[in-house]
């Protein structure tokens, strides 16, 4: 059987909670894990981010992994896919990339396809207005 730990926020904040050096700790969000995990970043982001505050703590979000899924919410499998070509969607994207509380962190595309990795780039940038 496969141990897995940090499968939901209460489980980082555990993490966190029982270290000793908390200024030294960060938590990066991957949006297929989170999705696969039952968190519905899709329908109800906002409500999840805020899920995300209230128990982890905003503050503690050091970076996010942008991808979309192949797998449907709550699935518990993590197959990355091509942003827009998932469960995911584009207008998911379009939440995260609007959310001023990401501004100054890093964002991470970790797609499976590298010739569409300019056309995904160009996307979210366009999302931001950029």
């Amino acid at each position: 059987e496969i141990m897995a730990i940090g499968r939901s926020f209460e489980e980082i904040a555990a993490i966190i909670e029982r270290t000793d050096c908390k200024e030294r700790l960060g938590v990066c969000l991957d949006t297929c894990h989170t999705f696969a995990a039952g968190y519905d970043i899709r329908d109800d982001y906002e409500r999840v981010m805020g899920e995300f505050d209230e128990i982890v703590g905003r503050e503690m979000l050091r970076g996010m992994h942008l991808n979309d899924t192949k797998f449907d919410l709550a699935s518990k499998k993590d197959r990355h896919e091509s942003l827009g070509k998932g469960f995911l969607g584009l207008k998911t994207f379009e939440n995260i990339m609007n959310d001023p509380n990401i501004d100054e962190i890093p964002l991470i595309l970790e797609t499976i396809d590298e010739s569409v990795w300019a056309d995904e780039i160009k996307i979210l940038r366009n999302f931001k207005g950029e």
